[in-house]
């Protein structure tokens, strides 16, 4: 997994946490139901498929709570699960929220912890964007870190769960968008990436590098190396830069 980001330098306004902030975040992130609810469901069915019990998949959809490392995970399922590959796949993927938590930590450092964990556990990257534009805006308001990640929880928990509720198939038109979903999350991030023409380097690389992995290795440590690859590439370019 490959991802640049750029933070821009926080406000100086004192942090707060406000109900007019939650509010405001939670108005602004209700379109997440939508978008993050269908894309629960189509991970939910991808379980639900694979004999995932529908507890199991829930628990799995609140606890990482992560789209993406859920998705890479989902592309390493075999039989025998390679659970190593998984673990050190998702904590690669994760690593990005130690420098959102950093960014977060400059925002908010001046508030008790108890205010700020549930926010943390629910942080998602389109709530810690939208926090940080607001932040520029109005101030740093922890209650808007709140209001709009709770929207993005609900659907992404909620369409996993309604998938083993609902009365859907995990075949047909769906068990085809489930197979492209590690994909198709992916995809998503290349336009943010794309900043001038070196930029797909790194990407193609990462993608050379599992295709060989997955044919001379092992297919379960593909996506792991090649996106390890590429992001050693994308840090080489910012150093000649």
């Amino acid at each position: 997994m490959i991802m640049t980001i750029t933070i821009t330098q926080p406000s100086r306004r004192l942090p707060t946490m406000t109900a007019a902030g939650f509010r405001r975040g939670l108005v602004a992130a209700l379109p997440f139901l939508l978008s993050n609810g269908a894309a629960g469901l189509v991970m939910g069915l991808t379980y639900k498929g694979l004999g995932l019990g529908a507890s199991h998949a829930i628990l799995f959809s609140l606890l990482v709570y992560s789209a993406t490392a859920q998705a890479i995970t989902l592309s390493m399922w075999a039989s025998p699960l390679p659970v190593a590959a998984m673990v050190v796949a998702c904590i690669a993927t994760n690593s990005r929220y130690l420098l959102m938590g950093a960014h977060l930590r400059q925002l908010f450092g001046g508030l008790a912890p108890r205010k700020i964990l549930l926010s943390l556990f629910l942080l998602a990257d389109a709530s810690w964007l939208m926090t940080s534009s607001d932040a520029d805006r109005n101030g740093p308001d922890a209650g808007y870190l709140l209001g709009s990640s709770i929207p993005m929880a609900i659907g992404w928990v909620g369409g996993t769960a309604l998938a083993y509720a609902a009365p859907l198939a995990t075949n047909g038109p769906l068990k085809l968008a489930a197979a492209l979903l590690p994909t198709m999350f992916i995809a998503t991030l290349l336009p943010s990436q794309w900043k001038n023409a070196a930029s797909p380097w790194p990407w193609l690389i990462s993608a050379v590098v599992a295709l060989l992995v997955s044919h001379f290795v092992d297919p379960s440590w593909s996506m792991l190396i090649g996106g390890g690859c590429g992001t050693l590439v994308s840090m080489m370019e910012r150093t000649d830069a």
